[in-house]
């Protein structure tokens, strides 16, 4: 089977006439399941890829498991057409739950259910497959035709003296415009997130060179080359913003991400299906928070002198002492009395993200060593990788 694999997480939510249905797990856009998903433009957007095979794995999430079925029925619909072109499967929860089966002293974290566990099974459900390369695309965007040669250039190789094993690109907008809309600062972090993003993306794009470090990623435009992804795993602790929080996992580990300024895609978002700023941003608040937490706790044990300087501007003002205050305006600034109802006083959110820093980010270090034991027990489970393979038949 070829050893490149192209994976691309996709997000389903209750359909229109149940828009209030229960929801465990928040994504940015989730698609109903009565809705049109944007996955099918970019499958054919895959069929004029040049350069060698690859297979395509679509990652199938919920925002609830009664809705596990419906989804995966639906992008089996959509899959379908593309069979004759490449080699394409489907994975869901049902796979997790059979590797936490499987494997239960080390997969006990295991699952579809967030972010991180989306991405988790991405490099899981790969090495089982027996990648040495993944490509990280969201169901959102459209690629070039020569983006897979583009994404094979450097990953693998060596630069300025050190062996090049994940890379990441731009995202365009619709316009081929780098750049996110901001608007004017008003001196909060949180509601002057556009424009500190965009001076990150300034300052690389500043810096001489083709690839060039980066302390930034995104997670619908990455690579990553088995030697690191085997090392390396997403933390199941981290709610969103798992494509950074790798960088940072990574860099603890000893490895280093590369921006390819030719590595682009373009990024179209449904507009109809966005979750509220509010609950995105209190989710912003727990992921920073939490990151904070977790490169104090690597300072103190020694582990690392990765500081929030050595990631500025973006993601390390974010990082910062005043972080717990910053986030509290930024909610009242935007909070309506409805909003504090349905999810919670500013006050309140940043309290309990606070805690739960505290309470969850020490178990990130077990987990870190027990991921490369469980790439290795994956790697050698032959039933797995049969039961993946029976798939990829399937016409």
């Amino acid at each position: 089977m070829p050893n490149i694999i192209i994976v691309i997480p996709t997000y389903w939510t209750w359909p229109s006439h149940r828009e209030d249905g229960p929801v465990e797990t928040y994504y940015d856009h989730p698609t109903p399941v009565d809705g049109k998903s944007t996955l099918p433009r970019l499958l054919q957007s895959l069929t004029a890829l040049t350069g060698p095979d690859f297979i395509v794995l679509i990652l199938t999430a919920t925002t609830h498991p009664e809705l596990e079925q419906t989804a995966a029925d639906a992008v089996e619909s959509l899959i379908a057409p593309f069979r004759t072109s490449y080699p394409i499967i489907q994975a869901t929860e049902a796979d997790a739950a059979l590797i936490r089966q499987d494997h239960p002293r080390l997969a006990a974290h295991v699952q579809m259910r967030n972010y991180a566990g989306v991405r988790n099974l991405q490099l899981l459900l790969s090495h089982g497959l027996g990648a040495n390369i993944v490509i990280a695309l969201d169901d959102d965007e459209i690629v070039a035709s020569d983006y897979l040669q583009t994404a094979l250039r450097s990953v693998g190789r060596e630069h300025d003296r050190q062996r090049v094993l994940g890379v990441a690109g731009f995202y365009l907008d619709s316009d081929g415009e780098v750049l996110i809309p901001e608007h004017p600062r008003v001196g909060n972090i949180f509601l002057d997130k556009p424009a500190i993003m965009n001076d990150g993306t300034r300052a690389i794009l500043a810096t001489p060179g083709r690839l060039v470090p980066t302390p930034v990623v995104f997670g619908g435009n990455m690579v990553f080359h088995s030697d690191m992804f085997t090392q390396v795993g997403f933390d199941p602790g981290i709610t969103r913003g798992e494509d950074i929080d790798y960088l940072i996992n990574a860099r603890l580990a000893g490895f280093h991400f590369w921006l390819d300024k030719e590595l682009v895609i373009t990024h179209l978002p449904p507009q109809h299906y966005h979750t509220p700023l509010y609950v995105r941003m209190s989710e912003d608040i727990r992921r920073f928070m939490y990151e904070k937490e977790k490169l104090r706790l690597a300072a103190e044990r020694g582990l690392s002198n990765l500081t929030p300087a050595d990631l500025m501007p973006y993601p390390g003002c974010f990082l910062d002492d005043d972080v717990a205050e910053q986030a509290r305006v930024a909610l009242e600034t935007i909070a309506s009395q409805e909003l504090k109802q349905a999810y919670g006083e500013p006050s309140e959110i940043v309290a309990q993200a606070q805690a739960r820093a505290q309470q969850v980010a020490p178990h990130y270090f077990d987990f870190a060593r027990s991921w490369p034991r469980l790439m290795n027990a994956i790697g050698e489970d032959q039933a797995l990788r049969e039961h993946l393979a029976v798939r990829l038949l399937r016409k």
